[in-house]
C-alpha cells in the first residue's frame, strides 16, 4: 500500500526536482575553477550524482542505496575540494523522507548525520563565524526536510487508505440495500401476491354458482394490485414503514380469503415500540403468516401479541401439517426464515421455532423492549 502510494508521489517530485537541478550551477561553476585534472575528478562525479539524483525517485526498492551513494560523493567532494559542496545533501535528503520503509528512513537518517559529525567535525577549524551563519540554519533545514517530506507521504498513504475504505463502506452499504429490499419485495409482495391468487381462485369458483360475489372478489383484486403497487413504490423511496397492529388487519384478509380463522389474543394497537421495531415485527409477522398459507394447509391461524417491561413477544401458531425443523434450518430458503433473522438481528430480537409433523407450527418473534427500559430508566431519576 504504502509503495502505490509513494509511487505517484515520488515521480510528481522527480519532475519537479529537475527543476531545483539548476542549482547544480554553483557546484559546476566551483569545479570550473579547478585545475583541468581536478575537472576530469569532479565532473564526471557531479553527473553521476545528477543521475543517482533522478534514478531515485523511479526506482524505489534500491532508493536507499541511491541515498547512500549520493551522500558518498558529497562527502569525498568536500574533503578532496571545499565544504560547499556539502549543499548538494539538500538534493539527497527528500529521498530519505520518501524511503518506503520505517527502518529504511530511520537508516537514511543515521547516515546523515553520521556524515554530519564525520564532515564537519574535520573542518572545525576552517570555520569562521559568516561560516557558521550559513552553515548552521541549513544543515538543520536538511535535517528536518526528511521529516516533512515522509509526513507528506504518509498524509497520502492515510488519505489513499480512507478513500479505500469509503468505497469498500460504500460497496457494503450497497449490498445491504439490495439485500434489504429484496427482502421487503419478498415479504410484502410475496404477501399481497399470495392474497391475489387466493381472491382469483375463489372468484373463478364462484362465478358461476354466486356472481355477484365474485365481481366482489374480482374488486377486492384490483384493490388488492393497486395496493401493491403502492408498496413497490414505498419500497424504492423506502417509505415502507408499517406497524404491528396494521400487519394484523392485513393478516386478518389474507387468512379470511384463505378460508382460515384467525383469533388474536393482546392489543398490538396498545404496542409503544419505535417505529423501526413496529416496522421489522410488522414485517417478520407478514411473513410468518404467509407461510402458514403458503405451506401449513391449516384451518386455524392464532397470533398472541404480548409486552412487558423486558421484551416484546409476537407469537404465530396454526393448526396445519407442522414441518421438519431441521430440515427447515437447513434449506436455502428456509421458507423466509433467513430474512425474519436478519431483520430481528438488527434489532437484537430472535426468532424461535417450534413445529411436529402432523401438530402444527409455531413462531414466536421477541425483541427487547426499549421503550420501557428507557421509561424505566427515567422514572428512578
Amino acid at each position: 500500500m504504502f509503495k502505490k502510494a509513494s509511487e505517484p508521489f515520488g515521480s510528481g517530485i522527480s519532475i519537479f526536482q529537475m527543476i531545483w537541478l539548476v542549482y547544480m550551477a554553483a557546484p559546476i561553476y566551483s569545479m570550473l575553477q579547478k585545475p583541468v585534472p581536478e575537472m576530469w575528478i569532479g565532473f564526471p562525479l557531479l553527473i553521476l550524482f545528477v543521475a543517482l539524483n533522478i534514478a531515485s525517485y523511479r526506482d524505489v526498492p534500491r532508493r536507499l542505496l541511491y541515498v547512500l551513494l549520493m551522500y558518498g560523493i558529497v562527502v569525498y567532494l568536500c574533503f578532496r575540494y571545499d565544504i560547499t559542496f556539502w549543499f548538494m545533501g539538500f538534493y539527497a535528503a527528500p529521498i530519505i523522507g520518501l524511503l518506503p520503509s520505517r527502518k529504511q528512513f530511520y537508516s537514511g537518517m543515521a547516515v546523515m548525520l553520521l556524515l554530519f559529525v564525520f564532515v564537519f567535525g574535520s573542518h572545525t577549524h576552517h570555520f569562521t563565524g559568516s561560516d557558521l551563519v550559513l552553515m548552521i540554519p541549513s544543515s538543520a533545514l536538511m535535517i528536518g526536510l526528511p521529516f516533512i517530506l515522509r509526513a507528506g507521504v504518509r498524509s497520502r498513504e492515510l488519505k489513499a487508505k480512507l478513500h479505500s475504505a469509503n468505497e469498500e463502506i460504500a460497496r457494503l452499504v450497497q449490498i445491504e440495500e439490495r439485500q434489504r429490499i429484496s427482502r421487503d419485495l419478498h415479504d410484502t409482495l410475496g404477501h399481497t401476491l399470495s392474497l391475489i391468487t387466493l381472491k382469483s381462485e375463489l372468484a373463478e369458483k364462484l362465478v358461476l354458482k354466486q356472481p355477484e360475489r365474485a365481481v366482489q372478489e374480482v374488486r377486492d383484486i384490483q384493490m388488492t394490485a393497486r395496493a401493491a403497487l403502492k408498496q413497490v413504490r414505498e419500497l424504492v423511496s423506502g417509505m415502507n414503514a408499517v406497524t404491528l397492529a396494521e400487519e394484523i388487519q392485513h393478516a386478518e384478509r389474507i387468512l379470511a380469503a384463505a378460508n382460515m380463522e384467525l383469533t388474536v389474543e393482546g392489543d398490538a394497537s396498545q404496542i409503544k415500540a419505535s417505529p423501526v421495531i413496529q416496522n421489522i415485527l410488522g414485517m417478520c409477522l407478514r411473513e410468518a403468516v404467509t407461510n402458514v398459507v403458503k405451506h401449513s394447509k391449516a384451518t386455524g391461524c392464532g397470533i398472541v401479541v404480548q409486552e412487558d417491561r423486558s421484551e416484546i413477544t409476537v407469537t404465530v401458531r396454526d393448526n396445519g401439517v407442522g414441518l421438519q425443523v431441521a430440515a427447515v434450518a437447513a434449506s436455502p430458503s428456509g421458507h423466509g426464515l433467513v430474512g425474519m433473522k436478519e431483520r430481528l438481528d438488527l434489532i437484537d430480537g430472535r426468532l424461535e421455532l417450534q413445529s411436529e409433523p402432523g401438530k402444527g407450527t409455531q413462531v414466536t418473534l421477541s425483541v427487547p423492549n426499549i421503550v420501557k427500559n428507557q421509561q424505566a430508566g427515567d422514572n428512578k431519576r
